[in-house]
């Protein structure tokens, strides 16, 4: 008569399982290069995307030097071009019968012009390009004042679009925006 398997399995040390044996120090052994390795890599990693979004973050920044020496030379024509819009509004409303006082003509254009002078905030926008240039070459993680910083460029920007009243250099300050953007998104990969 033959006796099944089963039975013979059921039965307390006829079968029973060993675990093999766990050496902590084998298992560190062959782990430990490929985690050295793996480490490495990450290192060389970041240094390479680091170089990467520095290059990237300083041609931004350039970008964004062009426009605000643009808006700059805009802004320098902006009361003889004041000067002349008035004096056209004032043949427009009185159909050339009226003569020009000429002094009070260029009283009126270098109040509109002191109005709209943004001769302070391109100087800001100046220092901000010059101080986040000095937080990017800083050693300590500065992502959190590139961040700050930037805010404090958008505010400049957006003073100066609206105090110009100029169409040029509204569209020169949309396309600097534009840029800031750009930096904004960039600079959240920064630590």
């Amino acid at each position: 008569m033959e006796i099944p398997f089963d039975i013979i399995a059921r039965k307390n040390g006829v079968i029973e399982s060993t675990e093999p044996e766990i050496n902590d120090d084998k298992i560190w052994e062959s782990v430990y290069p490929c985690l050295q390795n793996a480490l490495k890599n990450f290192e060389s990693m970041k240094v390479n995307e680091g170089v990467a979004i520095t290059a990237d973050l300083n041609e931004k920044l350039a970008c964004i030097e062009n426009y605000i020496c643009r808006i700059e030379g805009q802004a320098c024509d902006m009361p003889g071009q004041y000067q002349e819009k008035l004096k056209e509004r004032i043949k427009i409303l009185t159909n050339g019968l009226v003569d020009i006082d000429q002094s009070r003509i260029a009283q009126e254009a270098a109040f509109l012009a002191d109005k709209s002078d943004i001769c302070e905030e391109i100087v800001r926008a100046r220092s901000h390009v010059s101080q986040f240039r000095q937080l990017m070459a800083s050693d300590p993680p500065s992502g959190r004042a590139l961040n700050f910083l930037l805010q404090e460029f958008n505010r400049e920007f957006n003073t100066m679009g609206s105090k110009a009243g100029n169409a040029d250099i509204s569209h020169l300050v949309v396309s600097a925006k534009t840029e800031l953007e750009k930096l904004r998104e960039q600079v959240q990969n920064v630590e």
